[in-house]
């Protein structure tokens, strides 16, 4: 009996085609009662519990993530006790200010941000365990400075010298990230990624607790203390990189092309994130995505400001809470729920981009922050904002994902690594402008229930320009992608 035409299954064909060897894939009728002949044909659990299982058996994986794990958490620690001492040190005076909190996260977040699409030209001319090692070893020295200089209040060392911690993170985490190839299969690379990423995020979450509730339980540490505390685990991943990896063994190789020093360098990443910006203008569907995340940057920092200016000002009530204990309590509970929130979205992203389609998934997230912004307007409630810290935190995450995989699918690999840097700079300086619009149009108690009504409408504009934009042109194809392939191939047709 004839199997049914319509079932089908991918496979791949070799060809020769310029000397190069290429591969093409087709769809085939599958063979009377024969096995899958495709990886990407096994059940994707299957494949992930063997990869987790035999990363959790390599030694090199764990010594690396080890160090990653250590990083992240003083991470947390650092950045939660930077945010307590800038909002709720008597030392820097009374906070109250929206532009004050967004000149905080752009004066902090500003070198980090800027130094994304270089990082990679420096980690490509210099070992990666040496740079590691040696970024958190100035960031622990830094927090010896930062700890003397909070208790004698504000001062410009302070500042700059945390403009640098910050800063040094984009290294260690990149690094961590391209050594990766150098510890694990080929085959084992998404798992190790998507394990390394959420174990990170745990971490960091961590630390982001612990500081939090050594303050609520007002256990006497001082900031200074914390920002110590945040050193000493600096040192410890410092010490763990140096004493498990040899130099060079976690890249590059030194046999890589390297031409031109590291200004050169440089300067050919300026130059190739503007070809990377004009290779985009002939992806529509990754370059249309793009522009999404970027509008949803710059709106999610405008809320971001509404959030803190509230529950610093109109959700504070000074007679009762005078100490601002459940202020503290309530910017602690938003950090781990947004932390959730990204750990939701990168389980839920890929079941959802298979079943309904990138597109799909992505105006379905806008649509979900219109209505979560727009409940927030018309509640103006604390429990309302932490239910849409969880909720925004899973659609930008999710909208994350979605963007990367589409610029690994959808763009040449000649250009990735350029439009990489590109969507690197969208992604941060969308969030830093959204966090000054705010600044000029916030009240400082952030009640803003007319801006924020704004917000969830430009959210819904977003949402049917990009499902009208975008008909033609999804993110990637995912029903014409073959897991078994070996390297992405463009495809922005749905």
């Amino acid at each position: 009996m004839k199997r049914p035409a319509s079932r089908s299954t991918t496979s791949s064909k070799a060809s020769n085609e310029g000397g190069h060897r290429r591969i093409r894939f087709v769809r085939e009728a599958p063979s009377e009662g024969g096995l899958p002949q495709l990886l990407g044909s096994y059940p994707r659990s299957m494949r992930t519990a063997g990869h987790v299982r035999t990363l959790a058996s390599s030694r090199p994986f764990r010594k690396l993530l080890a160090v990653r794990l250590a990083s992240q958490a003083a991470d947390g620690m650092f950045q939660a006790s930077l945010a307590l001492s800038v909002f709720f040190n008597p030392a820097l005076g009374e906070a109250g200010d929206p532009y004050r909190y967004a000149a905080a996260v752009a004066l902090l977040l500003g070198p980090y941000s800027l130094l994304g699409p270089y990082v990679g030209t420096v980690l490509d001319r210099f070992s990666r365990r040496g740079l590691i090692a040696g970024a958190n070893l100035v960031r622990s020295a830094l927090t010896v400075v930062i700890a003397a200089t909070l208790a004698a209040g504000f001062d410009w060392t302070w500042l700059v010298c945390a403009m640098v911690v910050l800063a040094a993170n984009r290294f260690v985490l990149a690094g961590l990230s391209a050594a990766h190839p150098k510890v694990v299969p080929a085959e084992q690379l998404v798992t190790a990624n998507s394990l390394a990423s959420t174990l990170g995020a745990l971490a960091y979450g961590l630390g982001l607790a612990t500081t939090g509730i050594t303050k609520l339980i007002d256990s006497g540490v001082s900031y200074s203390m914390l920002a110590l505390a945040a050193g000493c685990l600096y040192l410890v991943s410092a010490a763990l990189v140096t004493a498990s990896f040899r130099s060079g063994s976690l890249g590059p190789d030194l046999e890589a092309d390297r031409t031109g020093g590291l200004w050169k360098g440089i300067s050919e990443t300026t130059v190739g994130m503007v070809d990377g910006l004009r290779h985009l203008s002939r992806r529509r569907g990754p370059a249309l995505v793009m522009a999404v995340q970027g509008l949803h940057r710059f709106l999610y920092g405008i809320v971001f400001i509404i959030a803190i200016a509230l529950f610093m000002g109109f959700f504070w009530d000074v007679e009762s809470d005078p100490t601002r204990t459940t202020t503290i309590s309530w910017l602690l509970v938003l950090a781990v729920l947004g932390n959730v929130g990204v750990l939701a979205a990168a389980i839920a992203t890929p079941r959802a981009t298979r079943g309904w389609g990138p597109k799909n998934w992505v105006v379905v997230l806008m649509a979900l922050c219109a209505v979560v912004v727009a409940a927030l307007a018309g509640t103006m409630k604390p429990v309302m904002f932490a239910v849409a810290v969880l909720l925004v935190n899973i659609a930008s995450q999710g909208i994350k994902i979605t963007v990367d995989t589409s610029l690994q699918r959808g763009v040449e690999d000649a250009y990735r690594g350029r439009v990489f840097s590109v969507n690197d700079t969208v992604y941060n300086v969308g969030y830093l402008a959204g966090l000054f619009a705010a600044a000029l149009v916030v009240p400082a108690d952030g009640y803003a229930p007319g801006t924020l009504l704004g917000v969830a409408v430009s959210y819904g504009l977003v949402c049917v320009g990009y499902a009208y934009l975008a008909r033609d042109a999804a993110p990637y194809d995912s029903e014409s992608w073959s897991p078994a392939a070996t390297e992405a191939r463009p495809s922005t047709s749905q």
